[in-house]
């Protein structure tokens, strides 16, 4: 079966969708388990854990936003790369067609 797509593109296309639509759900979800009066201590514990690990509240330094990109290392420059493509798509996803 094909849906007009290699398997690169639909592999990408995958990895978009698990990073985005997932990150909302485990986000709704997490914040969902904390509200719930009904929810285990054990349940509601991991989850704050989980937001606040996410965060960045969980005494691990962050990622050096402020840092010039020639001391950047191969991680941190893909890291980078990475958010700006997503904040481009985003952008492009949100403006309107003037053409068609």
């Amino acid at each position: 079966m094909s849906y007009g797509k290699t398997v690169e593109e639909a592999r990408h296309e995958l990895r978009e969708r698990m990073e985005f639509e997932g990150a909302v759900v485990a986000y709704e979800t997490a914040l969902a388990i904390c509200r719930d009066p009904k929810a285990s201590a054990t349940a509601k514990a991991s989850a704050i854990n989980s937001l606040l690990r996410v965060a960045g509240h969980d005494g691990k330094p962050g990622p050096d936003l402020d840092k010039p990109m020639e001391e950047m290392t191969y991680e941190e420059t893909n890291a980078l790369l990475d958010r700006l493509r997503r904040r481009e798509a985003a952008l492009n996803e949100s403006e309107p067609d003037v053409f068609g």
